[in-house]
């Protein structure tokens, strides 16, 4: 006899990896950004803030808006910069390597590729900046904007 009303797994909501943050748009903190105008240019704080929200996840919002004004500042970082900008900061390799890197690659804003080392098969480390989460982001809300536009066309059409 099977049962015909299965009860789902408990969820424990969607994995912080794979979760942006979205705070309300017209509240404090959207506000304080400058609001949704297009005039206003956001900083490179304001954006990481969607990934790693400071109020939520303040150390690796540190690390990660450090290591993205890093990246700006050299193009592409292979393994021995990373090491270096460790060193410099203070900041642990593990936090970065397995938390930060992920996620703002799996995100798009960092694009990740590997080198092939001069000696045995390891393959080095190589991040570059992308606009990979612009084009994510802008697709998405192109298709909300067609959807919006076609759904008041067609309640036009019924008047």
């Amino acid at each position: 006899m099977a049962n015909k009303n299965p009860k789902p797994p408990p969820s424990r909501g969607i994995p912080s990896k794979e979760a942006m943050w979205l705070p309300p748009h017209d509240g404090k903190i959207i506000n304080a950004k400058g609001g949704l105008s297009k005039e206003i240019i956001w900083d490179i704080e304001d954006v990481i803030d969607f990934v790693f929200p400071k109020i939520y996840q303040p150390k690796y919002y540190e690390i990660a808006l450090s290591f993205i004004k890093f990246l700006f500042e050299e193009g592409k970082v292979d393994h021995f910069k990373i090491s270096k900008f460790l060193k410099d900061n203070n900041y642990s390799r593990a936090t970065l390597e397995n938390k930060i890197i992920p996620k703002i690659v799996r995100f798009g804003l960092v694009k990740r590729e590997r080198e092939q080392s001069m000696k045995g098969k390891s393959r080095y480390l190589i991040l570059s900046d992308s606009l990979t989460y612009a084009t994510y982001l802008e697709r998405i809300s192109h298709a909300w904007n067609m959807l919006v536009l076609t759904a008041r066309q067609k309640r036009k059409g019924k008047e």
